[in-house]
């Protein structure tokens, strides 16, 4: 291995033993839970938001097809509804698993 390589390894290794022995690095791992669990809250509201928002529109799309679908035949009805009663509960699912 090159002269480089040896020196990077050997800084990333200085960098892990500052952060795991020293008291300062007890404040930065400390900030860096704190963002990580800011972050995931973000997400997880993002999350939230787009199952709730999925939910409605498979809702309104679900009311508008079954006043649709006068024309379709029993069996097309029946698939098609199964179709949107599936996606529904499947929104429904992330969105509560969120919660």
């Amino acid at each position: 291995m090159s002269t480089t390589k040896y020196l990077l390894y050997g800084a990333l290794g200085a960098a892990a033993v500052l952060l795991l022995t020293s008291d300062k690095a007890n404040g930065i791992r400390k900030n860096i839970a704190d963002k990580a669990n800011d972050n995931a809250g973000r997400w997880k509201d993002k999350f939230k938001s787009m199952g709730s928002n999925a939910n409605k529109r498979l809702s309104e799309l679900k009311d508008l097809l079954n006043s649709e679908m006068d024309g379709l035949g029993d069996d097309a009805r029946k698939r098609l509804q199964n179709v949107l009663n599936g996606a529904t509960d499947g929104a429904t699912k992330i969105k509560n698993n969120l919660a």
